[in-house]
């Protein structure tokens, strides 16, 4: 077995997909991803903040020995979080993909050691946008909602990416594709909160997204609704309501509890430098440690959605 099918079959163990494309796409995927950008459909001032200087595409100049892209898709269900407030639990739910990020990379990494490593070819960590990668290479197709389906998944999963210089014998790349329902189905746009979903196209407003705003800093905008939010971090309203969905949207499961009084330190905004060392802990695991000057704020107007 080559080390392309060694690598397939066992992160198949985690239920996990791949796909490798050869790295001399770069230039079309450079293009096909600035295209929306160029075309004024995705905000300037949003591209310009936080994501030209985030996606590098100099994987040549930086891993001259880089011959082909590996795109991997692990299932990632999302997840409850129980906060004690005055004696009361609240279940707050935490999307697909936002708090395994840890656990699924660490794996790849142990696999990719095991298996490339170990057989004389290296990896190399790179910033690519991987839902396109994984939609050019057959890995997933586009939903209106612009995220990423992938077979076996829905958009309930995590996406890692890596390079290397394994000769790439697997070249899968494509034209984008984008589920034949959705020409036919407005479930996701009828059910954002915020409008950010068009009718008629597969790229949406970002900066009216309520993922994206959530994890901004500052006040809400005034015109967001506050029955609008529904987690901690991220949203789901288009993933829950989407039919393509249906078969991989399971009850959530709890991750973790937090009790009164940690529930009490989060709230007040306590810095997390000055947290209980078990409750650092607990936050970092579940890679909300960034996220985490927001999560007072989000978790306000969930819980006074709860008790309305």
């Amino acid at each position: 077995m080559d080390i392309y099918s060694q690598f397939q079959s066992k992160i198949k163990d985690y239920g996990a997909k791949c796909r490798m494309v050869s790295i001399n796409h770069i230039q079309e995927l450079e293009s096909e991803f600035n295209k929306p950008i160029n075309d004024s459909l995705v905000d300037r001032n949003l591209y310009e903040t936080y994501i030209r200087d985030y996606i590098d595409f100099s994987i040549k100049e930086k891993y001259p020995k880089a011959d082909s892209l590996i795109i991997i898709a692990t299932p990632s269900p999302q997840v409850d979080l129980k906060f004690n407030i005055g004696n009361k639990d609240f279940l707050f739910k935490i999307p697909p993909m936002y708090s395994d990020r840890i656990e699924v990379t660490g794996r790849i990494k142990t696999i990719t050691s095991d298996i490339f490593d170990y057989n004389g070819y290296s990896t190399f960590p790179i910033v690519l946008p991987k839902k396109l990668i994984a939609v050019k290479s057959g890995l997933a197709k586009y939903g209106k909602n612009n995220l990423a389906y992938v077979d076996g998944m829905g958009s309930y999963h995590r996406l890692t990416l890596f390079a290397t210089d394994l000769p790439c014998e697997y070249d899968s790349w494509q034209k984008v594709q984008t589920l034949a329902r959705c020409e036919k189905c407005f479930a996701c746009q009828k059910s954002c909160p915020t409008s950010a979903i068009s009718g008629d196209k597969f790229v949406i407003k970002s900066e009216r997204c309520l993922a994206y705003l959530n994890e901004q800093s500052g006040a809400f905008p005034e015109w967001i609704d506050t029955t609008a939010h529904n987690c901690i971090i991220g949203c789901v309203k288009c993933q829950d309501s989407c039919p393509e969905n249906k078969d991989y949207n399971s009850a959530s499961m709890i991750k973790e509890e937090f009790d009164e009084k940690e529930t009490h330190m989060i709230m007040n905004n306590i810095p997390f430098d000055e947290l209980p060392e078990n409750l650092q802990t607990k936050v970092s695991n579940l890679c909300l440690k960034y996220y985490y000057k927001h999560l007072s704020r989000n978790i306000s107007p969930l819980i006074e959605n709860y008790m309305n």
